[in-house]
């Protein structure tokens, strides 16, 4: 595998993997990998012969009294990880200047009417960082494919959205959520957690399929969602929204909507926010 930390590097290292045949895959990450992030990497094979990761803890993303400074950062074990995954290149680079240039300062994306709901309205301006850095990713290294996890089904759905418009050459692939025995979907923000919260945390998914099947069975819309928030709390958990939304995140109010749709929530357990859903 090769490490790259700066853009001349990267550079150099995407030019000789240019003569070679195939595609060029991206996973982006922000490091403290999980088996979530190595499956990423295993779907990504199956579509690209060229496999190329990121490790870049984005300060765009996190709010003034968010955890940026105390994020997970474990760029040894990440590389062993990488390394077991045949991964081909690694850019984890040395400092935020070799994202963003002074030149990019000012180029903030805006994520609209939907970064400002659900997880963004819990995070102001965190989608519009997210973005950011994904358009600039997808600038300095022009892959074919890029491949974004399921669990943040928020954050794929805006950047589908901007790909489609700043970058519709690269096709985007959406992998499954890799889920804990208990249920939880894997996170980095686990980590904040002890045993018995994880434990806890296990609810949200409990409560979303609660609710897939009480939407199955008719319920009223309204009485599904009072109930999944009424669960959460019962188990000590703090909901931050709990929510059901088409495939591309717009409102359903009422049971009869045909089309793929998806629960989502968030909670909050001991100042730490995880969110899930589920698809149906």
């Amino acid at each position: 595998m090769v490490i790259t930390r700066t853009r001349e590097e990267l550079y150099k290292t995407l030019e000789e993997f240019s003569k070679r045949p195939g595609k060029l895959a991206l996973i982006p990450t922000m490091g403290n990998l999980h088996d979530g992030h190595l499956s990423l990497i295993k779907l990504a094979k199956l579509k690209a012969s060229k496999i190329i990761t990121t490790i870049f803890v984005n300060p765009l993303q996190f709010g003034k009294n968010e955890d940026f400074r105390k994020y997970p950062r474990t760029e040894k074990l990440d590389i062993e990880k990488l390394k077991k995954e045949c991964c081909d290149i690694l850019f984890v680079p040395r400092n935020s200047e070799e994202v963003f240039s002074k030149l990019d300062a000012a180029k903030t994306l805006d994520s609209g009417s939907l970064g400002s709901e659900l997880c963004g309205k819990i995070r102001p301006g965190h989608f519009d960082g997210v973005l950011t850095v994904v358009n600039k990713l997808f600038e300095l290294i022009n892959p074919d494919i890029a491949v974004f996890g399921a669990k943040d089904y928020q954050q794929q759905i805006l950047i589908k959205q901007m790909a489609k418009s700043l970058h519709p050459r690269v096709s985007l692939i959406k992998a499954p959520i890799v889920r804990s025995k208990n249920g939880v979907a894997l996170s980095s923000r686990n980590n904040y957690l002890s045993g018995k919260e994880i434990e806890m945390a296990s609810n949200l998914f409990k409560c979303l399929q609660n609710s897939v099947v009480s939407y199955h069975n008719s319920e009223e819309l309204k009485d599904i969602l009072d109930n999944a928030k009424s669960f959460l709390v019962s188990k000590k958990l703090v909901p931050d929204y709990f929510e059901l939304r088409d495939s591309e995140l717009n409102l359903i109010s009422k049971n009869n909507f045909k089309g793929n749709k998806v629960f989502l929530g968030s909670i909050t357990i001991n100042n730490t926010r995880l969110i899930d859903n589920i698809e149906f």
